[in-house]
């Protein structure tokens, strides 16, 4: 063994380095090919991380638009824009205030949209500012005419100004991202006024706008320039473009030759790997760069890594490789040894469980399994033993019942001739269930089962009369297609009778029933009898499991051996603990449910 595993371990170590050499040259190969091809690639993810901010912007200007459209038809705030505030500056401040707290507070909170900044009312030179209420109207309708907010060509579409002072608020916050802000107008339709009476207007911070992006620009390592038409500026990674309100010049003139497109340009004297967007809902130019010596040096740095890593798993391997058979190699060889003996029939061929805890988990599931194989082997041949015990006590019990049933009718012939015909029928009832009980093997039709029932009742109703009371109920069962073992009712309606009247004030009715579930024939047998409380049924339930009670309990009332009999044919027939089951309660009565296979008449054993 120990030759084989040093041949073994030779031959891992030469697989091993045939796979990483080959693997090695092929890495080397692939990064210089992809040095080669480095540039298109990193053009090409540019070219899609603009995309991806150009498309941000459009939903960014959309939500505007949708804002703008929504308040638009609002009746509310179209009633609180038609009213005269010139003489009135504290009902226009509480206007503004009702404004931004019932209709943009909850708006904004369902769609998560910038809100109105102020509404122009160019006709009545009037203004909301819902900003700051306690601004000078008449200064912000010079700035909205400085704008040309409301210029008739500028009818239902939005119109953005570049970067610039928010002069809606006379709040600042000393960050350059929110003090400047993005302008944007539009003239909305009225249908009440069959015009454009108002302009919306937001002043959207630059910071709204550069948390749209900014995750893709740092995770890119690119700088971001949002542009007008004109080249104006709107957003930017680049702070002090921010601060500034403009983009750097040099940027602006290799902008205006850049479309939507990709492109190398040089700023500052370095080269930049440079992607361009055009957004369609505010025709923005959207400029992405990245320096192109970053793009190689990472290239670069992950090909040493990975060389690093592959030779670094190499080593790793090889040492496994020495450790592994040093450590498992002994302990497996003894289990297999073991294991073969098993095969050949000795459950007790056990191995001691030693070496790496792998191995000894293994060696301690194997000594598990010869136990629970030689414990299910032992198990199989006593419950072998125990099936054959009760068919000889079934046979043996066959033999008085020929000689009383013979007896019995004589006895018949007898009271005949005396002229007793009463005490023939009992004597007739009687040589027919002894007949019944005799006849057949371990199974009897139903029929015959319900019949040898019968005349046991028979009898009894010549002793009780009118104090027992018993029917048969078969839903949607024919007793003469099913089988049953033997003897399962008569006990248990004995029982009923034997304790069920003890102290009975009424009728004693016993009613027997079946009906077919599935692949199941369920028999129970239920009476109206005196019952039993909590603590008999218990001691009953284990009589039916364990037997006969002991003769110390002698005190309290027992069923025999009938219901453990039944209940331990049936666990043989049918191999479950719950094919038996008693339910009782004092004073209502108690029933018994068996539970059979379905076998149909024929079915061989």
């Amino acid at each position: 063994m120990k030759a084989r595993g040093s041949s073994l371990r030779r031959r891992m170590l030469v697989a091993l380095l045939a796979c990483f050499v080959p693997m090695v040259a092929v890495i080397s190969l692939l990064f210089v090919r992809s040095f080669l091809t480095q540039r298109q690639a990193s053009v090409e993810a540019l070219r899609y991380g603009a995309e991806d901010i150009r498309v941000a912007l459009d939903r960014f200007a959309d939500g505007v638009y949708s804002v703008s459209d929504a308040f638009s038809t609002d009746e509310r705030l179209l009633e609180i824009l038609d009213r005269d505030y010139s003489a009135d500056p504290i009902g226009k401040q509480y206007a503004i205030t009702y404004t931004n707290n019932a209709l943009f507070e909850s708006y904004s909170r369902l769609v998560r949209q910038e809100r109105i900044g102020a509404i122009y009312m160019p006709a009545r030179r009037e203004v909301l500012d819902f900003r700051d209420p306690n601004q000078v109207t008449t200064l912000l309708v010079k700035r909205f005419e400085a704008l040309d907010v409301a210029n008739p060509d500028k009818l239902g579409r939005f119109f953005f100004y570049p970067l610039q002072k928010n002069f809606l608020s006379t709040e600042t916050y000393g960050e350059p991202r929110r003090d400047r802000v993005v302008l944007g107008s539009r003239r909305v339709y009225s249908a009440l006024k069959s015009g454009y009476p108002y302009v919306h207007i937001f002043a959207i911070e630059e910071q709204d706008i550069y948390d749209l992006y900014q995750y893709q620009a740092r995770r890119m390592g690119a700088a971001v320039y949002v542009l007008t038409e004109e080249g104006e500026l709107i957003s930017s990674t680049d702070e002090a473009a921010v601060a500034a309100g403009q983009a750097p010049a040099a940027l602006l003139e290799n902008a205006a030759a850049l479309d939507a497109g990709t492109d190398i340009v040089t700023l500052n004297g370095e080269r930049y790997n440079a992607a361009a967007a055009v957004c369609h809902s505010t025709d923005w130019k959207v400029l992405v760069l990245v320096p192109n010596r970053e793009l190689m040096a990472s290239a670069l740095s992950l090909y040493v890594q990975i060389l690093g890593v592959v030779l670094f798993c190499l080593a790793v391997f090889a040492l496994l490789i020495w450790h592994f058979y040093r450590r498992f190699m002994d302990p497996l060889a003894r289990l297999e040894q073991a294991m073969r003996q098993a095969d050949a029939g000795d459950l007790k061929a056990y191995v001691k469980p030693q070496g790496p805890a792998e191995v000894v988990r293994m060696m301690e599931g194997y000594n598990a399994m010869l136990d629970s194989l030689r414990t299910g082997i032992e198990q199989q041949m006593a419950m072998q033993r125990r099936r054959q015990d009760l068919e000889m006590q079934v046979l043996m019990s066959q033999i008085n019942p020929h000689f009383l049933y013979n007896t019995l009718e004589s006895i018949v012939w007898k009271a005949g001739e005396a002229g007793r015909p009463d005490i023939g029928k009992l004597a007739s009832s009687l040589g027919k269930l002894y007949r019944l009980s005799i006849s057949g093997g371990l199974f009897v039709p139903l029929e015959q089962e319900l019949e040898h029932v019968q005349m046991y009742m028979n009898i009894q109703r010549s002793r009780y009369g009118n104090k027992v009371d018993y029917e048969v109920r078969l839903h949607g069962v024919d007793p003469d297609q099913v089988e049953v073992l033997k003897l399962i009712l008569q006990p248990i309606v004995e029982n009923s009778l034997l304790y069920g009247m003890e102290g009975l004030d009424h009728t004693l009715r016993i009613r027997v029933a079946a009906w077919r579930r599935g692949e199941k024939l369920l028999l129970t047998v239920t009476d109206n009898g005196v019952g039993m409380d909590r603590a008999a049924l218990a001691r009953l339930r284990d009589q039916i499991v364990h037997g006969r009670k002991p003769r110390a309990e002698a005190n309290y009332r027992s069923t025999g051996i009938g219901l453990h009999n039944i209940g331990a044919r049936l666990r043989l027939y049918a191999g479950s603990s719950s094919c038996i089951r008693v339910q009782s309660k004092p004073q209502f009565g108690t029933r018994v449910t068996l539970e059979l296979p379905w076998r149909a008449i024929g079915t061989e054993s």
